[in-house]
């Protein structure tokens, strides 16, 4: 959806502005624990590492670890900096994350609008790699988004597409 379908649906009466992700959400790159310190122990720290940690928009842990390195929090957005990157989700927990993560404080308004630039291609035109499809620190910080100025209207959009991605996980679990 365009911003300007998105005016017209939902009665957005306010300006929008280009920002930085860096801008409106605190981004933190993942760093991996070491090889050692990684167990099956639920009773450690979850560790998020990418995308096969994330199942239907959501962090289903897999792996733990022993050594903290950076952090995530419940109610973060995670997403993936590397092959494939873009895959984004949200996490129930709070996680160490590797390096193949990324995690973002930010609005349901943000954690949609990186789910819309999956879907339009965005990651795979500036993702380098000659192995793997990456994004690096600068290109995840500095990813120019359209932005409500009012958030208000941030959080009104952000519910909105929140409840439709909900109405469609409950109609294909039918």
């Amino acid at each position: 959806m365009t911003r300007n379908d998105a005016q017209k649906f939902l009665q957005i009466k306010h300006a929008w502005e280009q920002r930085e992700l860096c801008e409106v959400a605190k981004v933190t790159m993942g760093q991996s624990p070491r090889g050692e310190n990684y167990t099956s122990d639920p009773n450690d720290k979850i560790l998020i590492q990418g995308n096969a940690d994330l199942r239907n928009g959501w962090v289903c842990p897999r792996v733990w670890t022993k050594e903290v390195t950076k952090t995530c929090n419940k109610g973060d957005i995670i997403f993936s900096v590397r092959a494939p990157v873009g895959d984004v989700g949200k996490t129930a927990y709070d996680a160490v994350i590797g390096r193949g993560v990324a995690s973002i404080k930010g609005s349901d308004f943000v954690f949609q609008t990186l789910q819309y630039l999956k879907q339009k291609g965005y990651w795979t035109k500036v993702s380098a790699g000659s192995t793997f499809d990456s994004v690096n620190s600068d290109t995840l910080r500095k990813t120019l988004i359209q932005i409500p100025i009012d958030p208000q209207e941030q959080a009104k959009i952000g519910e909105f597409f929140s409840s439709l991605d909900g109405a469609i996980t409950l109609h294909q679990r039918e």
